[in-house]
């Protein structure tokens, strides 16, 4: 981790050198070449999780690895304040950001449980806050929504977060609106899958628009998944 560079000069960013010869006690590998590892530390008065797209290849590296990681820097300052974000400890260079390791497991943990349908009705609430600062998630997933043994919620990966800005023109602010009617689209799939609700009805029950608009992003993602399963093979 020497080859990082602290970007951010808020209290309570984390310094880099604290990072210099420390070895990660835990990585999660990024799940395709496009992705990045998150490695976390423990420094014994604080455990940080990084985010880095430092081992992918260089042109990977240096184009959406550096355009994904200023994305989620914006969202996280724009977001400032939300309970249900980890803090945000700093930008690490071009490639790489920390935020606090939250000890917790993510809702992909608990496929095939029914859930309490009010932990998603808190979500509803978190959604609605962020909503609020003008940040939408854009790609909201139960990988991305952590639950710790306390029952607290946790929302991580800001990478496609999309911020409207202090002064949005028509285009952007019409973006963001798409962009916050995804966000309710998922949690209503999400909602369904964990406590035994009819999927294709909950999205349809968000707006007819909308639940088009998904339909069609999840065939353009299938598309994507496909063409990079191609290419790995």
């Amino acid at each position: 981790m020497a080859d990082i560079i602290s970007h951010a000069d808020e209290p309570g960013a984390l310094d880099p050198a604290q990072l210099i010869g420390v070895e990660p006690v835990r990585r999660i590998a990024g799940r395709n070449s496009t992705k990045a590892d998150v490695l976390f530390f423990d420094l014994g008065d604080q455990r940080v999780a990084v985010k880095s797209y430092a081992s992918r290849g260089a042109l990977i590296r240096n184009t959406l690895g550096r355009w994904l990681i200023r994305r989620e820097t914006a969202a996280y300052v724009a977001a400032k304040g939300v309970a249900a974000l980890p803090a945000f400890l700093g930008r690490l260079g071009p490639c790489a950001l920390a935020t606090e390791w939250v000890d917790a497991e993510p809702l992909k943990a608990r496929e095939g449980a029914l859930l309490d349908n009010g932990l998603f009705d808190r979500l509803a609430a978190i959604l609605d806050e962020l909503h609020g600062r003008g940040v939408a998630l854009a790609d909201l997933h139960h990988r991305d929504v952590l639950l710790t043994a306390d029952g607290s919620l946790y929302l991580v990966d800001l990478a496609t977060a999309w911020v409207l800005g202090p002064r949005p023109g028509w285009l952007r602010r019409r973006l963001f609106n798409r962009f916050r009617e995804s966000d309710r689209v998922n949690l209503a799939r999400m909602r369904a899958r964990f406590t035994g609700g009819d999927v294709e009805a909950a999205v349809a029950s968000v707006s007819p628009e909308a639940a088009a608009w998904h339909r069609r992003g999840r065939r353009i993602k299938a598309w994507l998944d496909r063409l990079r399963g191609r290419r790995r093979a």
